[in-house]
């Protein structure tokens, strides 16, 4: 059961959708989700770690776009 003030609508858009595909990379010793966006690029979906200072590493935060080669 969801109590909430938002709209049936709102809470329930895009869930027909097929969620985008991810994949696990390291870089740099770090683990992550991210979601592909061309050749050698991804956008980082989450940190998989249980080291605090991972989640602090500015250039791969949720978000952020990270390259490989």
């Amino acid at each position: 059961m969801l109590y909430t003030v938002v709209p049936l609508e709102d809470v329930l858009e895009g869930i027909d959708q097929e969620p985008t595909p991810t994949f696990e990379l390291t870089i740099g010793g770090l683990l992550m989700e991210v979601e592909p966006q061309g050749d050698f690029a991804a956008k980082v979906v989450r940190i998989i770690s249980s080291n605090p200072q991972d989640y602090l590493v500015e250039n791969c935060q949720p978000g952020s776009i990270v390259r490989w080669t």
